[in-house]
C-alpha cells in the first residue's frame, strides 16, 4: 500500500513538474497563443499527456459538436502540429504580439487541387467572443487536408517530431487505404466495419466468460436467473458492445461531422443497455433479498422489498432520461430548472400522487401492517394485505376479489391490524333449561373452566365462565376466553374442539341446554287475591335467605384462570 502511494505520488509531482513548465494560457495575443501551444505540444512530445489537455486551450472549438469535442480538439491539436513542424521553425519574435484593432492574424494560407477538388488551407489565430486568441474554426476544419498536403516534407530542423503508433501503422498500409471515397478515407470504412465486426466478437467473449461466472456464483447462492433470449440483442450484448464502440471511435480519427453522430449513438445505446442490465440486477438482487425474507419471521421485509424494487428502477430510468438527454446535446440544466420553476404547479397537479407517495413512506416507516396481516381499514374494507406499492395498498378480501387503497388514504385511516393480535378472543353465552339445578350449574360451570386449562391453545391467566344473567327462556352462562393461534383457520378448529367439549361435558351431566320457548299462563277465577303481606310468609323467606347464604354452593374466590391446585375453597 505505502509503494502504490509512493507510485501516484511520484506520477503527481511528475505532472506538476511539466504543469509548471508551461506558460500560462493568458492568450492575450497571437504570440501568446503559438507560444502556448507549442510549448504545451512538446511537452506531450516528450510523453507529458496532460501537455496535450493543456494545448487544445489554444483552441477555438465553439463550431465543433458538443459530443466529439474533446475528441476532435486532440486530434486537431496533434495535426496541427505536425503541420506546423514541417512548414517551419516557429521564431516567436516573429509573430505579432499587438495588432490594435485587428481580431485576425493569418500564418499560413494556401489553395491546393487534390483529386479535382479545390481545397483552401488556412491556419490563423483570431480573436473569440472572450477576446482571446485562438486558432480559429477555420484552422480547424482545414487542418487534415493540410496535413495531408505537407505529409510528405520533412520535419523543420531542431524540432522534435510527434510520433505515435497510429502513424506508424498508417504507413504499413497500402497508399489506397489514405484515399477518400464517400466521406470518408478508405481505411477508415475498413475500420468502421472491423469494429462492428470485433465488437460483436468481444462482447460474446465477455457474456461466456463473466456473465457465466456471475451466473455460477448466483446459483451456488441461491438465486435463480430469469431466463432471458440469449444473442446480440440482449441489454449485456449492447453494453459491452457499446463500450467498445464508443473507444473504437476515438482511434479512427473521423471527421468532427461524422464522429459526433456516431458517438451520440453509442452514447444512447450505452444508456438504455445499462438501465435495462441494472433493471435486471435489480430484480435478481431482490429476489434474493425476498427468498431470504421469506425464511425470516420479520414480516417488516415483505413490504421492504417491494418498495426497494419500484423506486431502484424509477431512479434508474430517471437518471436514464438525463444522460440520455446530454448524449442528444439538449441542455438538461435549463430543462430541470424549469421544471423546478413548473414545481409548485406539478405539485398541485399531482397532488395525489405525492399523497400517495407520502403515505408509502409513512407504511413503511411506520409499520402499521406487513404483508400478510388481517386488516380493516376505517370498518369499510377488510381483507388481507397482499401488497404494498408506491401509490396503492392492495388488500385481497375475503371474497377472493382485490381493493386497492390508495396509500395517501392510509395516512389519516383507522387501521384496525387483526393479525397482529397475541390472542383471539371468544365470547359468547350459553342457555340452560330453568329447570336445572343449582347444582348442576356449578358442576357445569367448573367443568367448563377445566376444558379450558386443558386446551393446548387457550390462555390460562385469564378466562371467565359464570352464571351472567337469566333470560328470557334460559340460564345464560357467559363464556369468555382467548386462544393464542396465528391465524383465523386455527381459531375455527380450536373453537370447534372447545365446543365439542362443553357438549360432552353437558351430556355426561345431565345438563340440557334451552332454545326459545313461549309459556301460556291461564287466569283462575276462584284464586284467592291476596290484599296484604302475610307475616309469616316473610319471616320464613328471611330465615331460608339466611341459611343458604350460610352454607354457598359456589366458590368462594373467582374461577377466572388462577388455578393454582384442584383445592376448591366454598
Amino acid at each position: 500500500m505505502i509503494k502504490l502511494f509512493l507510485i501516484i505520488g511520484t506520477l503527481f509531482l511528475h505532472t506538476q513538474v511539466h504543469a509548471s513548465n508551461y506558460p500560462s494560457a493568458s492568450l492575450e495575443s497571437p504570440r501568446s497563443t503559438m507560444n502556448y501551444f507549442l510549448k504545451t505540444m512538446k511537452g506531450f512530445k516528450k510523453g507529458d499527456h496532460e501537455g496535450l489537455n493543456l494545448a487544445i486551450k489554444a483552441l477555438n472549438t465553439s463550431e465543433l459538436d458538443p459530443t466529439s469535442k474533446e475528441s476532435t480538439a486532440k486530434l486537431a491539436a496533434k495535426r496541427l502540429i505536425n503541420t506546423i513542424d514541417r512548414l517551419e521553425y516557429i521564431d516567436i519574435s516573429k509573430i505579432p504580439d499587438d495588432l490594435k484593432d485587428e481580431q485576425l492574424w493569418v500564418y499560413k494560407k494556401e489553395r491546393i487541387i487534390e483529386n479535382n477538388r479545390e481545397l483552401f488551407l488556412e491556419i490563423s489565430i483570431g480573436q473569440d467572443k472572450d477576446k482571446r486568441w485562438r486558432f480559429t474554426p477555420q484552422t480547424l476544419t482545414s487542418i487534415q487536408d493540410f496535413e495531408n498536403s505537407v505529409k510528405n516534407n520533412s520535419v523543420a530542423k531542431g524540432v522534435i517530431e510527434l510520433t505515435s503508433w497510429k502513424a506508424k501503422l498508417k504507413k504499413a498500409f497500402p497508399a489506397w487505404t489514405g484515399q477518400r471515397s464517400f466521406i470518408l478515407l478508405n481505411g477508415q470504412w475498413i475500420a468502421l466495419f472491423a469494429l462492428v465486426f470485433f465488437g460483436h466478437i468481444l462482447e460474446k467473449l465477455i457474456r461466456l466468460l463473466i456473465i457465466a461466472r456471475v451466473k455460477t456464483v448466483f446459483e451456488q447462492q441461491n438465486i435463480r436467473f430469469k431466463e432471458h433470449r440469449e444473442g446480440f440483442f440482449t441489454p449485456q450484448g449492447f453494453f459491452f458492445f457499446s463500450i467498445f464502440w464508443i473507444f473504437g471511435l476515438e482511434l479512427l480519427e473521423l471527421p468532427d461531422n461524422i464522429l459526433g453522430p456516431l458517438l451520440r449513438i453509442g452514447y444512447v445505446a450505452f444508456t438504455i443497455a445499462s438501465v435495462f442490465t441494472l433493471t435486471q440486477i435489480v430484480d435478481i438482487v431482490c429476489q434474493f433479498l425476498e427468498q431470504k425474507a421469506l425464511e425470516s419471521e420479520n414480516k417488516f421485509d415483505d413490504v421492504l422489498i417491494p418498495l426497494i424494487r419500484k423506486s431502484s428502477k424509477f431512479l434508474i430510468y430517471c437518471f436514464g432520461v438525463i444522460f440520455i438527454g446530454d448524449s442528444l446535446t439538449l441542455d438538461m440544466k435549463n430543462i430541470l430548472a424549469g421544471l423546478g420553476i413548473g414545481g409548485v404547479a406539478f405539485a398541485f397537479a399531482a397532488k395525489d400522487t405525492i399523497s400517495n407517495l407520502f403515505g408509502s413512506l409513512t407504511v413503511l416507516l411506520d409499520r402499521p401492517f406487513s404483508i400478510g396481516d388481517w386488516v380493516v381499514v376505517d370498518n369499510k374494507v377488510e381483507g388481507t394485505v397482499v401488497e404494498v406499492g408506491l401509490r396503492s395498498t392492495r388488500i385481497k378480501t375475503f371474497y377472493d376479489s382485490i381493493i386497492s387503497v390508495p396509500n395517501g388514504t392510509l395516512i389519516n385511516a383507522s387501521v384496525d391490524n387483526l393479525g397482529k393480535r397475541t390472542y383471539r378472543r371468544y365470547n359468547t353465552t350459553l342457555g340452560l333449561q330453568y329447570d336445572t339445578p343449582v347444582e348442576k350449574i356449578e358442576a357445569f360451570c367448573e367443568g367448563i373452566r377445566q376444558i379450558i386449562l386443558s386446551h393446548k391453545w387457550t390462555r390460562k391467566d385469564y378466562f371467565h365462565v359464570y352464571f351472567n344473567s337469566m333470560g328470557d327462556s334460559s340460564l345464560q352462562i357467559l363464556l369468555y376466553l382467548f386462544w393464542r393461534v396465528p391465524d383465523w383457520s386455527a381459531e375455527l378448529q380450536e373453537r370447534h374442539r372447545l365446543l365439542i367439549d362443553i357438549l360432552r361435558l353437558g351430556r355426561e351431566l345431565g345438563v340440557e341446554f334451552a332454545f326459545p320457548t313461549q309459556t301460556l299462563h291461564l287466569f283462575n277465577e276462584e284464586h284467592k287475591e291476596m290484599n296484604k303481606c302475610d307475616f309469616e310468609a316473610l319471616v320464613y323467606g328471611k330465615d331460608l335467605a339466611s341459611k343458604i347464604t350460610e352454607n354457598p354452593v359456589s366458590t368462594k374466590h373467582h374461577r377466572s384462570g388462577k388455578i393454582l391446585n384442584d383445592d376448591i375453597s366454598l
